[in-house]
């Protein structure tokens, strides 16, 4: 199952990136990397979403949220996290490691989480072994918001009970 692949998140691979020590290149920030990408992320959670005209026509009804709160919102339609969880996949715009690349993968899972704890339904094609694992990643993040850690925390009980 370790095989299975979202654009070439597999469950070890997000881990190993997740991973990081500190970002490759000169350090332009002397912050800790866990710390940096705290920030991003929380930076991006509360803002709106910033997407191409084709992607806002498609979201109306999120356009103006902060991302964070469409997310943990359990009315938010499927339909609404499918997009979000393309655009998790698209924000690392080529980076394969360090903050923005670990803050894009949170967005990423927490759209999947999200789906199957509000809807029972499952958006990506991991296996829930896979998925279980990833969010298992997640949760041991310093830098991830608290509500982010329960989410995944539910999911994660959620594929541990289907793929029995």
């Amino acid at each position: 199952m370790d095989n299975e692949t979202t654009s070439g998140w597999g469950p070890k691979k997000m881990a190993r990136l997740l991973a990081f020590g500190a970002p490759a290149g000169p350090a332009e920030d002397s912050r800790h990397p866990d710390e940096v990408t705290g920030e991003l992320l929380r930076d991006r959670l509360a803002g709106p979403l910033t997407l191409d005209k084709r992607v806002v026509d498609s979201l109306p009804v999120i356009l103006g949220q902060p991302l964070g709160e469409v997310l943990l919102d359990p009315e938010t339609e499927v339909g609404v996290l499918d997009k979000i969880k393309d655009y998790g996949k698209g924000l690392p715009l080529g980076r394969k490691e360090g903050p923005e690349h670990a803050a894009a993968i949170a967005i990423y899972y927490a759209s999947i989480a999200s789906a199957l704890v509000f809807h029972d339904r499952k958006i990506t094609g991991h296996s829930y072994d896979g998925l279980e694992k990833s969010f298992a990643v997640l949760i041991e993040k310093q830098w991830l918001p608290p509500d982010f850690a329960r989410l995944f925390s539910k999911a994660r009980k959620l594929c541990d009970d289907k793929k029995r």
